[in-house]
């Protein structure tokens, strides 16, 4: 243990949470918050654990000084043992400590208390939230959210991508938290997705959506149509330039006049396999078609149709080469 570190007496720290110390007891503590580094940590949890409890409304039935004076009348008159009194004040502290705990698991561990969590690996899923909105999640994605929202806000927690349809009500706000990216709307829908690139993309297809950065507060407003991306903490709108954002949700894939490059990124991504080009001719053509929920199968005889190339597969590898004709 380090010889710097200080001792506390607990019902200093339990003074400085109610508010309620000396000015001996506060000058004590200043001493012990300054006394090593670690000290403020451990407070600092204690404060925030602390706050959450007051949530809780069975905390506030607590009688300490009736349950004290019961603990007496049944000892006799004359508990006033030193020894006892520790023991009663370490025995307090734990419990105090149990519920804390308990309370902190309540409040942020998904599945335990007030929230859930939805979480994909390789399969796509939905939740139907409690105020109607429906969550459509792509493959390695984790929603947390509340079982029932509060009154004033409906806030949910995204990691990976998803599409939101939310549910309208002016009154409450719907927010969700992404990465560095806090996005909030009334009733709309949309897609957020955090990238390989640790970008947050967030594409609107109706109604009006805010996306700000938890860093430097800095905001866009975006609309049907538009698209926000928020970048270590740069922040740009423009209109949607990709028709495919949604494939992964709807199955269709769309190209027009699309660069063949870029079709090929879109299978990856959609298909999940790796494509090796060794024709360098088709490069710079251009493809137009439709898939709308096709096997690959599919997909790849269209491409060899087209573009006048062979394709050989190898598990998750396409290699594209030039026909021998």
């Amino acid at each position: 243990m380090n010889k710097n570190k200080q001792h506390i007496d607990e019902q200093i720290l339990l003074s400085i949470l109610n508010q309620k110390a000396s000015e001996q007891d506060a000058e004590t503590f200043e001493k012990w918050m300054a006394s090593h580094p670690e000290n403020k940590a451990v407070f600092d949890k204690m404060r925030k654990i602390w706050e959450k409890s007051s949530e809780i409304e069975v905390f506030d039935k607590i009688d300490v000084a009736a349950d004290w004076k019961l603990v007496k009348s049944k000892s006799g008159a004359s508990v006033k043992s030193r020894k006892l009194k520790v023991f009663m004040r370490y025995a307090a502290s734990i419990v105090l400590l149990m519920g804390l705990s308990f309370v902190l698991l309540y409040q942020t561990t998904p599945g335990f208390g007030k929230l859930a969590q939805q979480k994909t690996e390789i399969n796509k899923d939905q939740v139907l939230l409690a105020d109607g909105t429906q969550v459509y999640l792509n493959e390695r994605s984790r929603l947390v959210y509340p079982n029932q929202f509060g009154s004033k806000k409906r806030n949910v927690k995204l990691e990976g991508e998803a599409y939101f349809q939310v549910k309208s009500d002016p009154s409450k706000p719907f927010i969700i938290t992404s990465g560095n990216a806090i996005i909030e709307v009334l009733g709309t829908a949309f897609n957020v997705r955090n990238d390989e690139y640790g970008r947050t993309i967030v594409t609107v297809q109706s109604g009006k959506v805010s996306l700000t950065d938890q860093k430097t507060k800095k905001v866009v407003y975006l609309t049907k149509g538009e698209k926000g991306i928020l970048h270590d903490s740069n922040l740009t709108e423009s209109e949607n330039d990709e028709p495919n954002f949604d494939a992964w949700k709807t199955g269709i894939l769309r190209f027009n006049k699309t660069p063949i490059p870029v079709v090929f990124k879109y299978i990856e991504d959609y298909y999940g396999v790796k494509i090796t080009n060794r024709c360098e001719r088709i490069d710079t053509l251009t493809f137009n078609s439709i898939f709308d929920n096709d096997d690959i199968k599919d997909v790849i005889s269209e491409l060899e149709l087209h573009l006048n190339v062979k394709t050989v597969k190898r598990g998750k590898h396409l290699i594209v080469s030039e026909r021998n004709n």
